[in-house]
């Protein structure tokens, strides 16, 4: 889509879109509620620790690692995979695309304007932990907080990239939902949602740093909480930026082919 239609496009875009978000308002407190994982994992870790530390980890350092993650994960969530499969396979595709306006934009700009939702509901939840953990708030330092933000807007991109590469899929397959999901149980271990890469054996480690998944949630949260220093965040930074890139073409291809299929059946 060119530029110039887009930010003319945008101020309805913003409405419209801000109108849906307001009306599943329910619906996203229900899915940041569910999302609390990282409180279970610091609460065992916490524990864990209490004898020494783990991996170099000890509990201020456990403390900080997943209240990021919790931060992290709510900043990068997003549906697009379910929305994008069901319209896909209703039919209900076919209204989006009379739009002047790219369906994907548009699924983006919802995904955005429902983090102040988010992070409304999420805000009680980690003052609770500060409270409860009051060395969770370290200032990571000017350069680390930068390039934080860098890393946690290339992580939203990649995890709404992958998302509409699943939900294209829709397509071609019915079980959408069964993919992702497969998907979802990797992403688990290897983003470093369910326990720090540092805990892991040295191979998954290993393999980890290439894969996607650790660049959709581990990079920035390190960032943040002060376990990847600036000096040696090139590399990650530089993973996100390869994967956006490849997932940018991908997600384009299989546009391209599967708008093509979906002409083909007349929706």
């Amino acid at each position: 889509m060119r530029a110039p239609l887009l930010v003319r496009a945008l101020p309805d875009l913003v409405r419209v879109s801000a109108a849906e978000v307001t009306a599943w308002r329910a619906e996203l407190i229900l899915w940041v509620l569910t999302a609390t994982l990282p409180l279970v994992q610091l609460a065992l870790w916490n524990t864990v620790a209490a004898d020494g530390p783990v991996a170099g980890l000890d509990q201020a350092d456990m403390a900080r690692y997943f209240g990021g993650t919790l931060l992290v994960r709510q900043l990068t969530a997003n549906w697009v995979t379910w929305s994008l499969s069901y319209e896909i396979r209703s039919g209900a595709l076919s209204p989006r695309l009379l739009k002047p306006v790219h369906p994907l934009w548009q699924y983006a700009t919802q995904m955005v304007l429902a983090m102040p939702i988010r992070m409304g509901v999420l805000s009680p939840i980690l003052l609770g932990v500060v409270l409860w953990r009051p060395e969770l708030v370290v200032w990571p330092g000017a350069a680390a907080f930068a390039l934080f933000l860098v890393s946690v807007g290339l992580a939203w991109l990649l995890q709404f990239l992958i998302q509409a590469l699943v939900g294209i899929l829709a397509f071609w397959v019915d079980k959408t939902d069964a993919l992702f999901a497969a998907w979802f149980s990797v992403w688990l271990v290897f983003s470093g949602y369910a326990a720090p890469m540092a805990v892991f054996p040295d191979w998954m480690r290993a393999v980890g740093t290439w894969l996607p998944f650790r660049a959709t949630l581990a990079t920035p949260v390190e960032l943040l909480s002060g376990g990847l220093a600036p000096g040696d965040a090139a590399r990650d930074l530089g993973l996100q930026l390869a994967w956006v890139g490849l997932l940018l073409l991908g997600v384009g291809l299989a546009w391209r082919r599967g708008l093509a299929r979906y002409g083909a059946f007349g929706a």
